[in-house]
């Protein structure tokens, strides 16, 4: 029985370190995105582009590659070879990074598979995450091309999706951790209907999320977050006039930076007012104080997450300020994981 715990326990650590390191993907891909160095690495080479360049001629060639292509032409031409190397580095540890979780995820499981340590009904899960992370790699590729073409920079179609693809990924890690930490506990399932509301409620709010985080990916593939720097209005006016300027509309929503950047405030917005409405019906159900708590919590980081939004706007996009609003946004979905998860495990 204790051997048994043991390895529940060793599962568990496990898992939680993928799911931090994801966490820690998503920060550095967000760094890569805000200093421009995402396309620095003209090409994608699986096993040899481990080997990072290390003599003045291995900069030199890949240096002269990167010039052949539109960023180095339209934006870049005035870079030094020590410019190159920073935004070079950066795309580098991103890409190595994923890599690493790949392997990290990869080699124990094959192990804790062997020793049959996993739980029958939690296998499919593993085999699914694997998967997604090998697509998430050919999807980080995929978006690269787009800005290798005739644009000096990346779709923000693919942007949006690499981004909530890798959300997807955390977050299916963080519940698989859950379920693990809920088995070693022992603990036994207290729903009951009337909770049903909760459940809506906490999921709405996690959707919510992910719509807003794809919103930013939309917003950061446009730079769309340097359109209007004001707030609350959009300029002179809290609807921005050039809103439906695109036709057929339905273009707007996508590639208009005014409309994208309007998108992504009332997303926010709407992200809030489910946060606090979680968090009223939790009074008025009188569930226990440890299942408030986390909902207290969440008022916190999501208010923290709307003052945040603001600062990136106003600043123009600061990087220190913009980068803490993503892991925010980590923060709130951990959260609202974390809160949904623990629901099945209460009662009045």
């Amino acid at each position: 029985m204790k051997n048994k715990k043991y390895n529940l326990k060793c599962i568990f650590v496990w898992l939680i370190i993928c799911s931090l390191m994801v966490a820690i993907m998503v920060i550095i891909g967000g760094l890569t995105r805000s200093t421009n160095s995402g396309l620095s690495m003209v090409e994608w080479k699986i096993i040899s582009g481990i080997v990072p360049p290390i003599t003045t001629n291995d900069w030199i060639e890949l240096f002269n590659k990167y010039k052949q292509f539109p960023e180095y032409r339209l934006v870049n031409q005035n870079i030094t070879l020590n410019d190159f190397q920073f935004i070079f580095w950066m795309e580098y540890i991103h890409r190595m990074l994923g890599r690493l979780i790949f392997l990290v995820v990869l080699i124990p499981f094959i192990f804790f598979l062997k020793k049959k340590l996993i739980p029958q009904k939690l296998k499919k899960h593993f085999f699914i995450i694997i998967f997604l992370i090998m697509a998430q790699g050919l999807l980080g590729w995929h978006m690269v091309k787009s800005g290798l073409i005739d644009n000096h920079d990346v779709s923000q179609y693919r942007l949006s999706i690499h981004l909530i693809m890798a959300f997807i990924i955390y977050g299916y890690l963080l519940f698989i951790s859950l379920a693990f930490y809920n088995l070693i506990k022992k603990r036994k399932k207290y729903l009951i209907k009337n909770n049903k509301q909760i459940f809506f409620i906490n999921s709405l709010l996690i959707l919510l999320i992910l719509i807003t985080v794809a919103s930013g990916g939309f917003v950061a593939g446009l730079d769309a977050g340097l359109v209007y720097n004001t707030f609350p209005k959009m300029g002179d006016s809290y609807i921005p006039h050039e809103i439906f300027n695109m036709k057929p509309i339905y273009l707007n929503f996508f590639e208009n930076p005014a409309t994208v950047q309007f998108n992504h405030r009332l997303l926010g917005f709407l992200t809030f007012l489910a946060a606090i409405l979680l968090f009223v019906y939790s009074k008025k159900c009188k569930l226990h104080k440890q299942i408030q708590k986390k909902m207290a919590l969440i008022i916190f980081v999501v208010t923290l997450q709307v003052i945040l939004g603001i600062g990136t706007l106003l600043s123009y996009v600061a990087i220190p300020i913009a980068l803490t609003h993503q892991l925010g946004a980590l923060i709130l979905f951990s959260l609202s994981l974390w809160t949904i998860k623990s629901l099945p495990f209460v009662s009045k």
